[in-house]
């Protein structure tokens, strides 16, 4: 054999090799990331789940503002975006000395935006459930959930930008255990504040188990305490880091100027603010969507949030996914190594295609029985089982478009997920449901195929954006 076939024959082998140790090291990255997202999910659907035991208006009330709490809560997952893109890409340059006062700036954003987080909903929500077109049964109570359930938005904050923190740094562990924690507490706080009092027979005495009784208002309240205790051990165990605490870096409360570094905070901004706008679009987007449902009526509704709700269980490995891949595509960049991201994005994606394959398969055949779980209302379970047979199509599609978007993010590129959502939420998704639900008559069915339609296209665009734009992506 020649000495060249001999170099080629070697090749092979070594980017086996190569393929392999990265793949094991996506999965050590991906598997807590996942888990600890199933967690945050879990707080949504335990709180769907505990108070659809009330009844179909219940199950409305909660839902109806799910779209606005995404949407107030963009700001602080933008700066989480932002601090994540920089930490990983310092850290896989192997540039930790600033790394302290880096967590100081993270934190003082994390304050501010967090005390707006808490404030806008406070201030808006006597006024949403009747601009989203609400039934009136289920205004207040829907406006009292969505206060007390955004009431801990400051410490959500810090769960947020703490966490980012810690994924930039490959600790998905930290993420997983507190939120963990966070879901447990909140099934807890849910069981003691939203029914009545239990009347338990223990050896043949009578005994009452006091419980509050609030009803959705004890979900939000659960929720919120949850979140805040979350909060604080997020930030505690940052804290505990000798590189990512903020301890030891200069706070001169007098002079406010010697504290702010503005050059670190011009970097958070920067990639921060397209993902913040991307957020914006999306989930303003979604606002408009859900107006348009709403007036079909509060059971079809309910069918939408249950059929929704239920859906995301099955993206959990998506999104649980991406902010793994968005740390290991920081690092990446820091290093400067563009085959390897490409190996990488390519690995995540053939990964995530399989693992959705693998949810349409389910949805297709167990729709009913998934949907049982969160309603046992006769006619959200003739409605809602459609829906998740439609959305089942899309599952490989969703799981590209998220992993994309937040290869994308990590590299601190976040203007191209900017783009290309406005362009199919407004066009595709809040177009379609305009023309065919509002002007055409047609029902729920064709609002959730521009719904998918949507997520097709950001796929098949970002992925497209990936390899035309390649020899840049590692530059600003």
């Amino acid at each position: 054999m020649t000495e060249f076939g001999l170099s080629q024959a070697g090749r092979k082998p070594d980017k086996m090799a190569g393929d392999m140790r990265l793949m094991k090291d996506i999965i050590s990255l991906v598997l807590p990331a996942i888990i600890e997202y199933s967690f945050q999910a879990l707080v949504n659907y335990a709180d769907f789940i505990m108070v659809g035991k009330l009844g179909i208006a219940a199950s409305a009330t909660i839902g109806i503002t799910n779209e606005v709490t995404f949407l107030v809560k963009a700001g602080v997952n933008a700066l989480g975006v932002g601090v994540l893109a920089y930490f990983a890409k310092e850290i896989g340059a192997g540039r930790r000395k600033g790394l302290k006062r880096a967590t100081l700036q993270a934190y003082i954003l994390a304050l501010i935006i967090g005390i707006f987080t808490t404030v806008i909903p406070l201030a808006i929500s006597p006024f949403l459930p009747v601009f989203l077109g609400a039934a009136k049964e289920i205004q207040r109570p829907a406006s009292i959930y969505f206060a007390v359930a955004s009431s801990a938005g400051v410490f959500f904050s810090f769960n947020v930008v703490a966490g980012s923190i810690r994924k930039a740094a490959k600790d998905m562990k930290t993420p997983l255990v507190v939120n963990g924690l966070v879901n447990v507490l909140n099934i807890i706080f849910n069981w003691f504040l939203i029914y009545p009092s239990l009347n338990l027979k223990i050896l043949g005495r009578d005994i009452v188990l006091p419980r509050a009784d609030m009803g959705v208002t004890g979900a939000a309240a659960g929720t919120a305490i949850a979140v805040a205790i979350g909060g604080v051990l997020m930030l505690w165990v940052n804290e505990r880091s000798a590189d990512t605490s903020a301890r030891g870096s200069l706070v001169d409360i007098r002079d406010f100027k010697k504290t702010v570094d503005t050059d670190i905070i011009n970097k958070y901004v920067t990639v921060g603010i397209p993902a913040f706008l991307t957020s914006v679009v999306t989930s303003f987007g979604r606002v408009i969507f859900t107006s348009m449902i709403v007036p079909l009526g509060t059971v079809v509704y309910a069918a939408h949030s249950i059929a929704f709700t239920a859906e995301s269980a099955f993206y959990i490995p998506a999104v649980g996914m991406a902010s793994a891949v968005a740390a290991l595509s920081g690092n990446v960049r820091g290093e400067g190594d563009i085959k390897k991201l490409n190996r990488q994005t390519n690995l995540v994606c053939v990964m995530i295609v399989c693992i959705m394959l693998v949810a349409t398969g389910i949805m297709m055949l167990f729709a009913e029985d998934i949907i049982s779980i969160f309603t046992k209302d006769p006619s959200a379970l003739e409605i809602a089982p459609r829906l998740l047979r439609i959305v089942a199509v899309n599952e490989p599609f969703f799981g590209i478009s998220i992993v994309m978007q937040y290869v994308f993010n990590g590299i601190g590129k976040t203007k191209p997920p900017l783009f290309v959502s406005a362009f199919t939420q407004w066009v595709l998704r809040v177009g379609g449901v305009f023309l065919f639900v509002s002007v055409l008559g047609y029902g729920i069915e064709a609002a959730w195929i521009c719904m998918i339609s949507d997520n097709i296209g950001r796929a098949i665009l970002l992925y497209i954006w990936y390899w035309v734009s390649n020899k840049k992506l590692l530059y600003w």
